[in-house]
């Protein structure tokens, strides 16, 4: 396997190199127009429901893959940093190879150096030579080198120097952990954004990638996936739910597979991303729906060895 590192402000890693639509390819380019492949999937009645059995899951810039192999320029990847029990080295799928690079430098200042987390929704990212700036989004993260007039100095993956406002990010090696009210408080921060099936950024979640990235930002790590979300953490009895433990629900009124996970806010209430159509928002427990298949929760307090 040979390392590399994600070029594009979001990578869509997919479920084989056959499985892009012709609407899909704004997201396959260097740099990928995110935005612009977001606008063309709402333009089409089935675009971002079609989008189920085709992508699989996103990783942000600046993060590393492993290349397990090559075909006709995409890339077979595993993403060490989402676990998955599809695959013991990471979560397996296909990227286009020209939206990943390698540069020994950043290779070096990744394991060593602080990395800047992105803590804003988004920031501008603005490179060393050129004026122009480009979207980076929350949990971003790159290689920290300083700070100089209000604006952090990182590395980017091409071993280019680049700039982003210091107030955007949080300066650290690992995060540290943080409680379940402030989890709650930064995903709030994404109430009303639409959702996207295998979404892990602030374009775009999923419900399980929303919870992957929202406990990311709090120091724990989490797996990718709710099924595997669910196996892990401390199981804890629905009267004893405290804000910041994950709430799941499972098919055959919550005796079948787990199919949706959200983030208990208190009051008998959660916080979600529901699916096409139904943006990040809060239902309580109590609604039928809900209450019908609502099968158990965890409480993740600190990081866990998968």
């Amino acid at each position: 396997m040979n390392i590399r590192f994600v070029d594009v402000a979001v990578g869509n890693v997919w479920s084989s190199p056959e499985k892009p639509r012709d609407l899909d390819a704004p997201s396959l380019s260097r740099p990928a127009d995110i935005k612009g492949w977001l606008s063309r999937l709402d333009g089409e009645e089935k675009g971002r429901i079609d989008l189920v059995g085709r992508l699989e899951t996103q990783v942000l810039y600046g993060e590393p893959v492993w290349v397990v192999g090559e075909r006709d320029g995409w890339a077979e990847v595993r993403i060490p940093e989402q676990f998955s029990y599809k695959d013991e080295s990471g979560y397996p799928g296909w990227m286009p190879l020209r939206q990943l690079t390698f540069h020994p430098d950043y290779h070096q200042a990744w394991q060593t150096e602080p990395l800047a987390y992105v803590t804003a929704p988004f920031t501008r990212l603005r490179l060393e030579g050129n004026e122009a700036e480009q979207p980076v989004g929350f949990m971003s993260k790159l290689p920290w080198l300083g700070e100089v007039d209000g604006e952090a100095i990182v590395l980017t993956p091409r071993g280019v120097v680049g700039r982003l406002p210091a107030e955007h990010i949080t300066v650290a090696r690992t995060l540290p952990t943080a409680g379940g009210e402030i989890r709650v408080a930064t995903a709030e921060r994404f109430l009303g954004l639409p959702y996207l099936w295998g979404g892990t950024s602030s374009f775009g979640f999923d419900c399980s990638g929303l919870m992957y990235r929202i406990f990311e930002s709090a120091g724990i790590r989490i797996p990718r996936d709710a099924g595997d979300q669910a196996r892990f953490g401390k199981r804890v009895p629905k009267e004893d739910l405290r804000p910041g433990d994950l709430v799941f629900f499972a098919y055959d009124e919550g005796k079948g597979e787990i199919h949706h996970v959200g983030m208990y806010v208190g009051d008998g209430s959660f916080l979600h991303s529901p699916r096409t159509g139904h943006p990040v928002r809060i239902n309580r427990l109590s609604e039928e729906n809900y209450a019908r298949e609502f099968c158990l929760a965890r409480r993740y307090e600190g990081s866990e060895t998968f």
